[in-house]
């Protein structure tokens, strides 16, 4: 099970966007913990109660201003973020009559910056083994929506737009574009205002197939996706989404011969921003 492990994380140095600086060089990727936010709940209940049934509504503070929250994240041309995410999942491989269990923990840390002008983008992520501390340091560089993508054999070009659009979608900006324009399913108050939504499944399957898909075939199922996006003085600050998956392929291993592999897990991911509208120059590899 190591062996998959190690497998897996090469595999997400093509799935994770890890990306070079805009003058082609990779900046130094430094480990670190991103902290929630404290926040002081500020909510309006009304509770209606029976002798079997008690309902509790919650209501949007009249003094948060929706529209403006969006207004000021569609102002957000560019950005520089800080993302750290945990990714655990129980594995499960069948073949050649034997069956094998492990847990499989990893930690992604990425820093990145994206331009929704040009649709360039760096990225620069570290994946790292929480079993046995294997590593692996990953890149990649969007210019004009053509992606670069470096492997362990050199660099991939894809001109396919979709293969950055789960960053554009994904991002913590991309992330409060598309849900801003709909009311939070709760709302805490205070000096960093925290808005929670209830993600659909469908929406958070592409990002899941991205992770936990070992082979085109890959049958991927996301429950309990949530969303939180952070604002300070109006303005965003980070965020969080977490959600759980399964997923179930059928591999045919050149080496291990034919296998089922099922794989039950969860991602949790919190981002930071660090700098917002500072234009920077993005060249492709060189």
């Amino acid at each position: 099970m190591r062996r998959y492990a190690f497998l897996l994380i090469v595999l997400l140095v093509i799935a994770t966007a890890g990306c070079l600086g805009g003058n082609g060089q990779a900046p130094t990727t430094t480990e670190g913990q991103i902290s929630t936010p404290t926040t002081t709940p500020n909510l309006e209940t009304t509770t209606s109660s029976s002798p079997t049934e008690t309902t509790t509504t919650t209501f949007t503070p009249p003094e948060l201003d929706l529209n403006g929250l969006l207004e000021n994240v569609l102002g957000i041309k560019q950005f520089t973020y800080l993302s750290n995410a945990t990714l655990n999942m129980t594995v499960t491989i069948e073949g050649n009559g034997t069956s094998q269990n492990d847990n499989v923990s990893l930690r992604i840390i990425e820093r990145g910056y994206i331009d929704f002008d040009s649709w360039s983008a760096w990225i620069n992520s570290t994946t790292l083994s929480l079993q046995d501390g294997a590593r692996t340091n990953a890149s990649r560089i969007v210019v004009n929506n053509v992606t670069y993508i470096q492997t362990p054999v050199g660099w991939v070009t894809s001109e396919d737009p979709t293969a950055s659009e789960v960053l554009w979608r994904y991002s913590v900006v991309g992330l409060a574009r598309e849900y801003l324009g709909e009311k939070p399913d709760s709302v805490e108050g205070g000096e960093v205002i925290r808005l929670t939504y209830l993600v659909p499944d469908y929406k958070l399957k592409p990002l899941a197939a991205l992770y936990f898909a070992v082979s085109e075939n890959t049958d991927v199922v996301v429950r309990d996706g949530k969303l939180e996006l952070w604002f300070k003085d109006g303005r965003l600050v980070g965020g969080r989404l977490s959600f759980s998956v399964s997923s179930t392929a059928e591999v045919d291993d050149p080496v291990l011969g034919k296998m089922t592999i099922t794989q039950a897990g969860t991602w949790d991911e919190t981002f930071k921003v660090t700098s917002i509208n500072e234009k920077r120059k993005v060249n492709p590899p060189t």
